[in-house]
């Protein structure tokens, strides 16, 4: 599990903003339609899985961004150094998913091989968390490979707020010769703003270019 860091409120920069959004437990969700044509090819002359490759690229940069690495531990706000993905897998066989997660990896091959590894060994499971207890340093990425959607809204039902991000990732699709597909961004509005949500997209495309 990652290491993390206590944030001071009292010191913090954001103080101001992180306790009024908190107060009303504010979300906010952005769908964005990014073009995956080169990423798309990479994979395929590569033999590489298109969903592991988007969640490699994904985590690096949601992990590029210090306000997507806020969380709460024991009521007291922290900073992870960085987080891991949690991901839904699919049972063609039962049509439900899974929820696994793999731990951080420097480059692309060793996470293709990871991914390979431990889907064979869970998609089958009759365990929604077939790993066991997830690390509390996950966030959370779904696929929903059947449809190209334009919008996607994920309510949370808490008592306290969610700060970690949700990703939703959607059916890639041909226009024009080029390749499209909707990635949704589900934030928290204390420790984030349209401006990092801008930076999370930015930062995805030149990631996966």
């Amino acid at each position: 599990m990652s290491e993390y860091s206590l944030i001071d409120l009292e010191t913090w920069e954001r103080k101001e903003y992180f306790k009024y959004y908190c107060s009303l437990n504010v979300t906010h969700e952005l769908t964005k339609k990014i073009d995956v044509t080169n990423a798309v090819k990479y994979c395929r002359d590569n033999n590489f899985s298109f969903y592991a490759y988007m969640i490699f690229h994904i985590t690096k940069s949601i992990n590029s961004i210090q306000n997507y690495r806020y969380d709460f531990i024991d009521d007291k706000l922290v900073c992870w150094n960085y987080l891991i993905p949690a991901f839904t897998i699919f049972d063609k066989e039962k049509e439900k998913f899974n929820c696994i997660w793999l731990e951080n990896n420097e480059n692309i091959v060793d996470f293709q091989a990871d991914y390979q590894a431990e889907v064979g060994k869970y998609v089958h499971s009759d365990k929604m968390f077939p790993k066991g207890n997830l690390p509390l340093n996950i966030f959370d990425i779904s696929g929903i490979p059947w449809v190209d959607f334009d919008s996607f809204s994920l309510n949370i039902v808490n008592s306290s707020p969610y700060l970690k991000p949700i990703i939703t990732i959607g059916k890639y699709t041909e226009q024009n010769g080029k390749l499209s597909m909707s990635v949704s961004i589900k934030s928290h509005h204390a420790t984030v703003d349209g401006f990092h949500v801008a930076k999370f997209y930015e930062n995805l495309l030149m990631s996966i270019d």
